[in-house]
């Protein structure tokens, strides 16, 4: 079983919408919010390619069949900085999860890392974001947990509706029940 940044950024937001994409039942091609969060992520730091690297990384897990895995935008190995920018008009708590889960499995590869950088160019803001103790265990819970709800044969409930209306599989979960 492959546990991926996204994963834990849904893990975040809604469960159904983790075991959906898990189980390769993927809406977000169909999203306009989601394209337009691809554009923001590519065009808003053009020169940032020359000086930064794009990583994918990975960790097995021991005595267990889970990989966990990242696909990290933009890190300064230089500086030990992972970017990661977001097309949000909102901070949320899911974009810090997921930073702290890259800033995670550099670090147990044995990789130097100073911290992270979420960054909101609709909001032209940054926030810092960094790796305690407390994270690395919430980070590790997280994982046990979200393999459980993964290895449901049953797709987890849906959230109420006012929590929905943005998300990519909307119609998916809702059409016919409005």
């Amino acid at each position: 079983m492959n546990i991926n940044a996204t994963l834990l950024n849904y893990y975040q937001l809604c469960h159904r919408k983790m075991w959906l994409h898990y189980h390769a039942i993927r809406m977000e091609h169909t999203s306009e919010v989601v394209y337009e969060g691809k554009l923001i992520g590519e065009e808003s730091y053009p020169f940032r390619a020359d000086k930064n690297e794009e990583l994918e990384i990975s960790l097995p897990l021991e005595n267990e069949k889970v990989v966990l895995t990242a696909k990290i935008d933009f890190f300064d190995a230089k500086r030990g900085i992972v970017h990661e920018t977001k097309k949000s008009a909102a901070k949320e708590w899911a974009h810090v999860a997921q930073l702290q889960f890259y800033l995670y499995l550099l670090q147990k590869n044995g990789v130097e890392v100073s911290h992270g950088v979420i960054e909101y160019p609709k909001l032209r803001q940054t926030e810092r974001v960094i790796l305690g103790e407390a994270d690395v265990l919430r980070i590790e819970a997280s994982i046990e947990k979200i393999r459980e709800v993964l290895e449901q044969e049953q797709c987890p409930l849906k959230l109420p509706i006012s929590k929905c209306k943005t998300c990519s599989y909307f119609e998916f979960c809702w059409v016919g029940d409005e």
